[in-house]
């Protein structure tokens, strides 16, 4: 799961701000490169998308006086008063009359209202001098009209407004360089939008990968269904519901498990001890899923052999009598089988059969032929009968049953065992498909021991290092010890 964001339970969570800074800084580089590009491509957009526009302007003077031989100075009062009517000029500068004018003497092939567009006055910095600012495409164009309204402004105004007058105090030249886009400015904005867009990225990254892992999400949805163990998927990681390559099957059974797959088996052995009533003789145990491909068969191929190591009497049975794989996966005989000896084609002996490696043996029961009736063969006393007589003989019976999700078979039998293993395949995942499963064995009485999650890859680099490290350094050297302390056992019983 996520280091820094912790569910307390449903509807509580807490965020770990120092792992929080620590995951960001783990992607500095996914950062920074984001965030370069994202500046790169704004700033390209601004130089080759946006067409620049550039500004000239012209200054005027407002003098609210009237020039005769008896005024020969200028009072404050004045000042104030033309300081008043600059926002009026600036109103009078771009009015119809004056910019139609304009128009008819620049040959400018615009409207008024796009002309009066890329107009626009103001006082600089609140006195009687004020600025007329055009903005357009070509630097000379925008200079040809502000020095049109410098030359046609002054006498529109002084016609309207007596005893005034507007002289001219800058006229316009052409900008030699543009004024917008400014090309830096949009850098900044790309930088900033990629900084942003990456962390937010990282984030949610983060939790759709590992943010509440299926086994986090089974012990909140279902309290009561504890999870004997997870079983880490050491292969490459699957994608949806990706079927496994029978390959991949095969490199994870028995003696091939890598160090840490066995460890999640032995630790399903050692909660299944605890399960089961100490009066148990023998543990009656069916493993079961939803539906196919979540790895039941595998499970209970590799429980049977991790009980054996535990120098336990093991008889793994293949009890999916529709789809057998038990006997393919293991190289043995596939007939005669369960369901020859239930009708009554095969003994006893025929059907038992002996699986060995170098460290582990236990006996395996085929299914058998297909038969038109595994239901009823499933939940027949002759099958009861079975599985009472093969209690004798060992310490755990396993039996791999049909995906109740799919089909009804694993119920017939299931109120005969001592307990029942739901598995659970990550990538499989529906908690409504595994509550309805649920209560499928509930309604038959089925007693759960617990859920196995499989094809598991929350931990998987954690698994990878770990086991790397001390699988080959310790893994091997138990199981070499295991071999030589059940030969010392022989021995001594010998």
């Amino acid at each position: 799961m996520n280091d820094w964001f912790e569910y307390l339970d449903d509807d509580r969570f807490r965020i770990n701000f120092g792992k929080l800074f620590q995951l960001f800084l783990r992607n500095l580089w996914v950062i920074v490169l984001i965030s370069l590009l994202t500046g790169g491509a704004a700033y390209a957009y601004a130089r080759f998308c946006i067409t620049p526009l550039y500004q000239s302007s012209i200054k005027m003077y407002v003098n609210n006086t009237t020039n005769t031989s008896d005024s020969t100075s200028i009072t404050s009062s004045d000042i104030a008063a033309s300081q008043n009517l600059v926002d009026t000029y600036a109103v009078m500068m771009t009015s119809k009359p004056t910019l139609n004018a304009v128009i008819e003497q620049t040959g400018v092939d615009y409207t008024y209202e796009e002309l009066y567009s890329m107009i626009s006055a103001s006082a600089i910095n609140s006195t009687e001098v004020f600025r007329v600012t055009v903005t357009s495409s070509d630097p000379q164009e925008a200079s040809d009209i502000a020095n049109a309204i410098a030359d046609i402004a002054p006498e529109q105004i002084m016609d309207i407004v007596t005893g005034s007058s507007v002289r001219i105090v800058e006229y316009a030249s052409p900008a030699s360089k543009e004024s917008s886009p400014d090309k830096s400015r949009y850098a900044r904005m790309g930088l900033a939008a990629g900084f942003a867009v990456s962390c937010v990225g990282i984030l949610l990254f983060s939790l759709l990968r590992n943010g509440l892992t299926v086994e986090e999400r089974i012990r909140r949805d279902f309290k009561s269904r504890p999870i004997l163990s997870t079983i880490p998927y050491m292969g490459e990681k699957p994608k949806g519901k990706r079927k496994v390559s029978p390959e991949e099957e095969t490199a994870q059974m028995c003696e091939k498990l890598s160090f840490a797959s066995a460890e999640a088996y032995k630790l399903l052995r050692e909660n299944i001890s605890f399960c089961l009533s100490e009066e148990t003789e023998c543990g009656v145990i069916g493993i079961t899923s939803s539906t196919r491909g979540e790895g039941k068969t595998t499970t209970a191929i590799n429980l049977a052999y991790t009980l054996a190591l535990a120098n336990k009497r093991v008889c793994l049975i293949d009890c999916d009598f529709r789809l057998p794989s038990v006997a393919k996966r293991l190289n043995l005989h596939r007939k005669p089988g369960m369901t020859n000896f239930l009708i009554k084609k095969a003994a006893g002996t025929e059907v038992i059969q002996d699986y060995s490696s170098e460290l582990a043996q236990f006996c395996v029961i085929a299914a058998g032929d297909v038969p038109p009736n595994p239901s009823e063969l499933l939940g027949s006393k002759r099958m009861q009968n079975v599985l009472t007589a093969l209690r004798k003989n060992f310490d755990y019976l396993i039996l791999d049953l049909p995906p109740v999700g799919i089909v009804s078979d694993a119920l017939a039998v299931a109120k005969a065992t001592d307990g029942m293993l739901f598995v659970v395949r990550e990538d499989y995942y529906e908690g409504r498909v595994l509550q309805q499963s649920l209560r499928m064995l509930e309604g038959v009485e089925a007693k759960l021991l617990g859920l196995v999650v499989t094809y598991s890859t929350a931990q998987e680099k954690e698994y990878r290092r770990y086991g790397d490290k001390y699988g080959y350094k310790y893994g091997y050297k138990y199981g070499y010890g295991e071999t030589e302390t059940t030969a010392v056992q022989q021995e001594a019983e010998a």
